[in-house]
Order: structure tokens, then C-alpha cells, then sequence
């Protein structure tokens, strides 16, 4: 009979998948992964063995994709591998937040119910397990993210690497040293993704070299960003290590795919050293035309944590001079505004040709979306304007042509 206790170490597990000190601590370890390996191995195989588990939650091929039988599934996978967070995956799915939840704890339950039947009794671990296993590789590309448009903190990020790689460290008897250079562009994407980019990047490294510190540098170079890790005071550079040694390294490069990143071994002067690449696109320009500061002060947390670069105008004027300085990618328009209102605006934004393909979003408390969309706007949204609905009509407005937005189930 499945315990508590057993139960509760596997929530833990699934929860903190990504952080090494706290998986390092769990009673998991013993039961999942072999003794005699290292830690970093035996990291791999508890990983291994919990990504099975979730695994396991797939319905059969005959299923289609968009069947709600692939919810506990997709939910569990995004929220434990892929690190994303409950907001993206509810906008992604069409899911609310008490649906989100409810299917997370099916899945969890669902877990913990096949982890506890291939070792709760007997406390021996799966056959195969290991991050090297065929199985592991095939499964690697189901890893990545598409890309976010979230900007990453980029100190928070590396503190959270630090932190995780903390352990395995100390008992390596190494030191991780980490310089981030001043000029180095903000990063859009999947904060989780990264992470995991960093971590495998940092096992690859330190399972390649000797020396007492390890050195991860961040710097900017031709509209991307250059991550490299390499081992201080080792004399020589020996050759670079065959691919084949490093499955890691071919999660980081499954992982990097979406974002057009790279990675590589290189040797030079200083010795060896790993570096992966990740462009630095613009994001995503929103100009928002609304007087009220409320609802700005909403716009801003919104879209800014989404990623997207903001400018405000508050009234007609301040807009035509705002797009005589720069064309965004969309425009986010009220309709009560002093002097020239957003039915006149928005009447002129059509018929100008330097502004007819900016799409527009009518945001505002008069309920008219016969009149906005006959007069030219793309989507309309009710004030008072939530996150996800939001969120949901700037990435469909912006969407190419071809794609059509997800349904809501």
C-alpha cells in the first residue's frame, strides 16, 4: 500500500526536479538511483526515473493530441521538466487555474501510485535508469520549450544555479565563480529551460576537467549572448571530449534548438572550454494608449513579466508623436479618452498607410465589439482586463498569419 511518506517524497521530487541540493537531500536517492555512481550520475537517475513516471501518463497514440485524456500529462510535463510556469501552461491549454490544479493532482497522485509500484515494496530501483540510456535520448526533444517571450533575470537565474549546483560541488571540492558583464542584452525565453541549459552545461564541464574553480561567464557578442564554462588554473588544453561522452550536452542542445542557440567544445590559449550561444532578439514592441494610471500600472506588470517592451501614450497627440518615432508591433487602445477618442483614433490608424497593418486591441469598459472590429481593431477586451485574457489576445494578435489561435476547452 502506497505510504505518506512515500508520497510525500515523491511530490517533493517532482516539485523541485530542477534543483540538485534539494534532490541530493532526498530519501528518493537511495531508492531511484545506484549507490556506487557519483552524485551527478545518481542525480540523473532519479531524474530519469521520475521523467518515466510522467511518462507513463501519455495515452496511447490512438488518442488525438487535443483529447482532454492528454491534460494530466501535458500539465505535469510543463510544470516539473519544462519548469514553466501554472500561467503560461493555462494560457497554452485554455485551462483555469482550478482545472490546472485539479489535473496536477491527478497526475501527481498518478506518479506517485507508478513510482511506488516499480519500488515502494521491494526498494529496488528500475532497470535502465541513467540519464545515458537510449531511451533518455529519444525522449530528450519532448524536453524543449517553443520559445517565451519572458525576459529572464539574469542575476536571479544565475544565483538559482549557484545554488542548485551547491552541493555537488562542495563535494567535488570545487568552487563556481560566475561573471556577468554589464553589457550583456536582455534574454527572452523560458527561465526553467535556460536553467536546465546551465546545469547540464556546468556536469559536462566539470565531468570533462580538473581544478579547483570552475568559471561561467555571460558576455554579449554580435547580437547574442556568449555563455562559456571553463576550468581555472589547469595548465594545457587538452583535446576536445567526444559528443558521444556527454549525453548532457545533447540535452543542452535539444534545449537550445527552439531559442537558435549552439553549443560546442573549444580549446585555446587558456585551455578548454565550453560555450553554448543565444541570439538576443527585440522583443516585441506594445504601445499602449490609455489615460487611466491604474490600468496602465496593470499593462505594465502584465506585459513587462510576459517580456514585451512597453511605451505609453496617454491621449491621441502623445500617440501620433510616439509613431512618428518608431513603429510598435501592436497597439493596445481605450476608448474614452479626452479630446480625439479611440473610436476617431482608431477610424485614422486604418486609413493612414504607415499605420493600416498595426494590429489594434480595443481595450475598454463600452462593451462594442460590432463597432470596434467594423471600424478596424483585431480583437476587443471588457475592461476590467485579467492576465490571461490579456496575454492571450497580444499573442494572438501577434501571431503570423497562418497560425491559428488555440481553442479554449
Amino acid at each position: 500500500m502506497l505510504t505518506p511518506e512515500f508520497d510525500e517524497h515523491v511530490r517533493d521530487a517532482l516539485v523541485h526536479y530542477g534543483d540538485s541540493a534539494r534532490l541530493c537531500a532526498s530519501p528518493l536517492l537511495d531508492r531511484l538511483s545506484s549507490p556506487h555512481l557519483a552524485m551527478e550520475d545518481r542525480l540523473g537517475e532519479l531524474r530519469a526515473a521520475l521523467r518515466r513516471a510522467i511518462e507513463s501518463l501519455r495515452p496511447p497514440e490512438s488518442v488525438p493530441f487535443g483529447h482532454t485524456d492528454w491534460l494530466p500529462y501535458r500539465v505535469l510535463w510543463g510544470r516539473c521538466i519544462q519548469r514553466r510556469s501554472p500561467i503560461l501552461i493555462c494560457d497554452e491549454l485554455g485551462l483555469s487555474r482550478a482545472t490546472f490544479y485539479r489535473y496536477q493532482a491527478q497526475a501527481i497522485q498518478a506518479v506517485c501510485r507508478v513510482l511506488w509500484e516499480e519500488v515502494g515494496a521491494s526498494g529496488q530501483r528500475p532497470p535502465d535508469g541513467g540519464l545515458q540510456s537510449p531511451d533518455q535520448r529519444h525522449e530528450a526533444p519532448q524536453l524543449a520549450a517553443p520559445p517565451g517571450h519572458e525576459r529572464i533575470d539574469l542575476p536571479e537565474l544565475l544565483a538559482g544555479v549557484q545554488a542548485d549546483m551547491h552541493a555537488l560541488l562542495e563535494r567535488q571540492h570545487v568552487t563556481l565563480r560566475v561573471e556577468l558583464s554589464d553589457d550583456v542584452p536582455p534574454i527572452y525565453g523560458d527561465p526553467a529551460t535556460l536553467r536546465q541549459v546551465v546545469l547540464n552545461a556546468l556536469a559536462g564541464v566539470l565531468r570533462a576537467t580538473t581544478g579547483p574553480t570552475l568559471v561561467l561567464s555571460v558576455s554579449a557578442a554580435a547580437g547574442e549572448t556568449v555563455w562559456e564554462i571553463r576550468a581555472a588554473g589547469v595548465d594545457g588544453a587538452p583535446p576536445p571530449p567526444a559528443s558521444d561522452e556527454y549525453p548532457e550536452l545533447d540535452l543542452c542542445s535539444v534545449l537550445l534548438e527552439p531559442y537558435g542557440g549552439r553549443i560546442a567544445w573549444a580549446t585555446d590559449e587558456a585551455g578548454l572550454a565550453l560555450r553554448f550561444t543565444l541570439p538576443a532578439p527585440r522583443p516585441p514592441t506594445v504601445l499602449v494608449v490609455e489615460d487611466d494610471q491604474d490600468t496602465i500600472a496593470l499593462y505594465e506588470r502584465y506585459l513587462r513579466r510576459a517580456g514585451y517592451e512597453l511605451h505609453v501614450t496617454r491621449d491621441g497627440a502623445q500617440l501620433w508623436e510616439a509613431l512618428g518615432e518608431g513603429r510598435p508591433d501592436l497597439i493596445l487602445l481605450d476608448v474614452l479618452m479626452p479630446q480625439e477618442d479611440g473610436w476617431m483614433v482608431l477610424q485614422r490608424l486604418q486609413t493612414l498607410p504607415e499605420t493600416a497593418s498595426i494590429p489594434v486591441i480595443v481595450c475598454s469598459v463600452l462593451a462594442q465589439p460590432t463597432l470596434a472590429i467594423s471600424l478596424g481593431a483585431q480583437q476587443v477586451l471588457l475592461k476590467p482586463v485579467t492576465e490571461t485574457s490579456l496575454l492571450q489576445a497580444v499573442r494572438q494578435a501577434l501571431a503570423p498569419e497562418d497560425s491559428a489561435p488555440q481553442p479554449h476547452r
